[in-house]
This record gives structure tokens, C-alpha cells and sequence, in this order.
């Protein structure tokens, strides 16, 4: 069984060890770090559940669960994750493992291969690993501190691009209009109480990301350039990541995954021109399989004795 836990949701895939998926089933955030972990353990038994009901069959513990998670960065959060899931009754606690989301992502993105993937969704962040095993990330702080040109960073830039054309300090940006629109505001000082107060803050800022794509669709040049500079931050992750691991042969492939990365082709093309001028030798590609079908990869992986490469060609080409 793969889990999937990200800004927005968690995902559940069970499979068998053959590759064939059995079942899908989806809940609310993933976030440890957003949710806490009596609501991450609710959303993952919500997420269990529709897995097996999908796939017709009572619930019980998978043989091996690997789960890809936002917010697990330290010992310490995986191995809360990692409790809860066996609560759950996922899987025995032997049985069970956790990781940060992105390896889910690399896994899934470029098949089981060596490379580099980019997530862009709710969040942002890289991750790479070489021919010789060695693995580095880049970004991944959280919307605080970072989480560039992810869907929580253009929102928050919308904000920022709407109070400064409201102030006379920027330049005119239908962002303004939208903004206002979006939230509900009769006048642009109620924006702070409305957007940072209460629950599900990040997901808030998150969803005026479409109002930025939008925007520069039609031609808003505030809007334009808010995609380039959120694309010119994401690859310079790539580049971070790149420069700390050896690359050998042929050149790097690296995958664009997320909301962002898989749904906005503009944006996605931004993004791409951007890796390839700091990185010559780097081939982007679209993400192969999702996070998910990645994460279910990586359990599939793990089953006593080697599934085999059809068993593994059967879950990825499912996609």
C-alpha cells in the first residue's frame, strides 16, 4: 500500500504484488506539520478505508506500506506518522514505513530511475539521487520561510501584488480586483483578519494561485511576472541539487511534478526553459507516474522477495 500525504490531501493506492491496483481512496491534508497527528490519523483511516472499499474488500494490513509525506523531515515526525499509521491498522508497525514525500515523487516521476524531480503544489520543494545511491533535497522549509514558486507562494504574491497596487506602491494589476473578489473583501483592509486567521491557512493562500495563472493568461504583466520569477526560484533548487550530487552518462532527467507542475502547461514550460538555462545537460520530462503510484512503488519494492520488473511495469504503466 502506498500513501501519498501532501498540502492538500492523502492518497491511498493498494496494490497487489503483482502491480495491479486494487483500489484508491482520499481524505483531507497530509500535512503533519498543518493538521497535527490526531487529524493526519483520521484523513489516513478516511483515505484506508476508501482504498479497500474501492477495491470490494473488507479492510486489513497490508503486507508493506510505504508512506511519502509533507512535514516529515526529522526522526521524530516519521516516527509519529509511522504510529498512527499502525493504529490505523494500515499495517503491522514492521511493516510500515515513512519518508519524506519527495521520494514517493522521484519514485514515480522518473519510474523507479535515477534523476531529479521538482515538486510544485501546495508546497515546493527537490530532490535528486545519483548513480552511486547518494540522495540530496533542496527546499521544502514550508511557506514561512520558503516553498518559492509553489501554488502558496503565488497566492501569497497575488496578496502582495493587490495591496501594493491598492497602496499606490506597485503597479496597476487586475490581481487587485480579483483578490478582493476572490475573498469576499468590501474593502482591501479586511484582507489580513480574512486570510490569516483560523484553520487551513496555507490552503487558503494556495488556492488564489489559479488568479495568478489566470491573470497572466490574459496578458497582466505582474501576473507574467510573478510565473518567471516563481519558475527562476524552482530551478535554481534543481541546480542546488544538482551541483551536490554526480550525474554521469547521459544527461540528468528531471521531473516536474505537483498541481502546479502537472496542470498549468504555461507554467510548466516556464519552469522547464528555466531548469534547462541553468543546467544545460538536464532533460525535463513529464512525471512518468504520480506521487502516489510512486509511493505504492517504493512499498511494492519492499515486499519479502523481488516483485519482479513486470510487476514493477504493471504499476507504472497503469498510468
Amino acid at each position: 500500500m502506498g500513501i501519498d500525504g501532501g498540502g492538500t490531501s492523502t492518497r491511498v493506492l493498494l496494490v497487489d504484488g503483482e502491480g495491479r491496483r486494487l483500489g484508491e481512496g482520499q481524505s483531507g491534508s497530509g500535512n503533519l506539520h498543518d493538521v497535527g497527528a490526531s487529524q493526519l490519523q483520521v484523513h489516513v483511516d478516511e483515505a484506508w478505508r476508501g482504498a479497500w472499499a474501492a477495491a470490494g474488500t473488507e479492510p486489513r494490513a497490508a503486507d508493506s506500506v510505504f508512506c511519502a509525506m509533507a512535514s516529515v523531515g526529522t526522526p521524530g515526525n516519521r516516527e509519529t506518522v509511522r504510529d498512527l499509521v499502525a493504529r490505523v491498522g494500515v499495517g503491522a508497525p514492521g511493516a510500515v514505513e515513512v519518508d519524506i514525500d519527495l521520494v514517493g515523487a522521484l519514485a514515480g516521476g522518473l519510474g523507479g530511475g535515477d534523476g531529479i524531480v521538482l515538486i510544485a503544489g501546495t508546497g515546493s520543494s527537490c530532490f535528486g539521487r545519483d548513480g552511486s545511491g547518494r540522495t540530496f533535497q533542496s527546499g521544502g522549509w514550508g511557506s514561512l520561510l520558503d516553498d518559492v514558486g509553489s501554488a502558496t507562494w503565488l497566492g501569497t504574491g497575488a496578496m502582495i501584488a493587490a495591496i501594493r497596487a491598492f497602496d499606490g506602491r506597485g503597479p496597476g494589476t487586475s490581481l487587485e480586483g480579483s483578490v478582493m473578489e476572490t475573498l469576499g473583501l468590501g474593502h482591501m483592509r479586511e484582507l489580513l483578519p480574512v486570510i490569516d486567521s483560523g484553520t487551513g491557512v496555507r490552503a487558503r493562500r494556495a488556492r488564489l494561485a489559479r488568479l495568478v495563472t489566470g491573470a497572466a493568461e490574459e496578458g497582466d504583466e505582474v501576473a507574467r511576472r510573478l510565473l518567471k520569477e516563481g519558475a527562476a526560484a524552482l530551478a535554481e533548487c534543481v541546480e542546488a541539487v544538482h551541483g551536490r550530487l554526480e550525474f554521469r552518462g547521459e544527461a540528468v532527467e528531471v521531473a516536474l511534478t505537483g498541481g502546479l507542475g502537472e496542470h498549468v502547461p504555461a507554467y510548466r514550460e516556464l519552469v522547464h526553459r528555466a531548469v534547462e538555462r541553468r543546467i544545460p545537460g538536464a532533460r525535463c520530462v513529464r512525471a512518468r507516474a504520480s506521487n502516489l503510484v510512486g509511493a505504492a512503488l517504493e512499498a511494492l519494492q519492499r515486499l519479502p522477495g523481488d516483485p519482479g520488473p513486470a510487476a514493477r511495469a504493471r504499476l507504472l504503466g497503469a498510468d
